[in-house]
């Protein structure tokens, strides 16, 4: 059996030995002969609990990209999962809610503000199951981690007016887990180009994918 050495990932790095991501945990993994090198993060990092500040790399190995200054009912922090987080060159399409779900035709009852975007998801799998744009964040495990979502109208809006300094944020527009106020086969999804405009539209629409989580 292989054995397992603990070490940073940098040093090695510096060794030319190749990192692995792994897709399921978000963790980094390398071959040193027979031993299997696991990466952890430095003690007190905001990725091993400590402080953070945005541009971070979070607990769940995304990118912080908001700090609310104080402990919430939900948290302080809100990382982003890195651009890589499904494995493919692109974030992943999915509707709001398949046409032939409960959800679809429904008003699902989801927020808009920051924080609200956990309870949202959860609302929307059981309104719209689990392949879902909710379904598919919510099945994310970056870092090991079970507890990612489908960020809200809000949660999506401070992603887009911190895109520069978390970086990997695609041009094109994500899907929030925010339900139309106005329709209720639409929901909030939001341009992450020029002025970040919000869109109400069709649930059964395929709309870009980013999961994001709190702590």
């Amino acid at each position: 059996m292989n054995s397992v050495v603990t070490r940073r990932t940098a040093r090695l790095c510096a060794a030319g030995l190749v990192v692995v991501t792994s897709l399921f945990t978000g963790s980094n993994a390398m071959a040193v002969g027979n031993a299997f090198v696991v990466d952890t993060a430095e003690p007190g990092s905001c990725a091993a609990g400590g402080a953070c500040k945005v541009g971070d790399t979070g607990p769940g190995g995304g990118v912080v990209f908001f700090d609310a200054g104080t402990q919430q009912s939900w948290g302080r922090y809100l990382e982003v999962a890195p651009a890589s987080w499904s494995g493919a060159p692109s974030d992943p399409v999915a509707t709001w809610c398949p046409e032939r779900k409960a959800g679809f035709t429904a008003t699902v009852r989801t927020g808009t503000d920051i924080g609200s975007g956990a309870a949202n998801t959860k609302a929307i799998i059981k309104a719209c199951g689990s392949t879902s744009a909710a379904g598919v964040a919510a099945a994310y495990r970056g870092g090991g981690q079970t507890d990612w979502y489908l960020p809200s109208k809000d949660e999506v809006n401070t992603l887009f007016r911190k895109r520069a300094a978390v970086g990997g944020i695609p041009a094109k527009s994500l899907w929030s887990s925010s339900q139309s106020s106005h329709v209720a086969t639409y929901a909030w999804g939001q341009l992450l180009v020029s002025e970040g405009r919000y869109i109400g539209s069709y649930k059964g629409y395929g709309g870009m994918v980013r999961p994001i989580r709190a702590f």
